[in-house]
């Protein structure tokens, strides 16, 4: 997505233009024929606007943003709370849904990024668990999932899950996540 790409990371080779994304992937544009490097500074300066736009609004909804992670690996546990880091939010880790459930009737978060499956209980349930537990006032639930289940709407509908993931989580993934039930208000 060309949102979350900076501009630093843009090369212009002959008619390729090479983005390298923050997650280190790379994508590769050929023109069809070739412009004037005119054209391509045009392109570029929109592109630069647009990202330090977006980097702009993502600073301003992240300040003073802490994310509950629910996952019972250690691995991505780590890597998405480096992604928070990285945007200036504090995160607190879970291992289980337990433990996601009682801290959320002691503390509040802005916003809970739950596993689909953990050891004692799956992400509907600790979704369910919480909205009960907080009544109206629960933040946006986020569920993290290796695959996309057969009726995958119908389970966020029924549990209170405003939206998912898919595994390996990347850091796009994430600005999405925290741009649209951030910016919105609707934590």
């Amino acid at each position: 997505m060309i949102n979350y790409i900076s501009y630093k990371n843009i090369q212009i080779r002959g008619m390729q233009v090479e983005i390298k994304g923050q997650d280190g992937c790379y994508l590769y544009l050929t023109a069809q024929e070739e412009k004037p490097i005119e054209e391509y500074g045009s392109c570029l300066k929109i592109l630069k606007e647009n990202s330090a736009a977006q980097e702009e609004k993502i600073l301003s909804v992240a300040n003073g943003m802490k994310v509950l992670i629910v996952e019972d690996n250690i691995a991505c546990q780590k890597l998405i709370a480096a992604y928070l880091k990285s945007l200036g939010i504090k995160s607190i880790s879970m291992r289980t849904g337990e433990e996601a459930v009682k801290y959320m009737k002691s503390d509040t978060c802005s916003l809970v990024l739950v596993d689909q499956i953990l050891p004692d209980m799956d992400g509907a349930e600790i979704a369910r668990t919480i909205r009960h537990n907080e009544g109206n006032q629960f933040p946006p639930i986020v569920m993290m999932v290796s695959y996309e289940v057969p009726n995958m709407e119908k389970l966020l509908e029924e549990s209170g899950i405003l939206d998912y993931m898919i595994k390996p989580i990347d850091i796009r993934q994430l600005k999405r996540i925290i741009l649209t039930y951030q910016s919105e208000g609707k934590a």
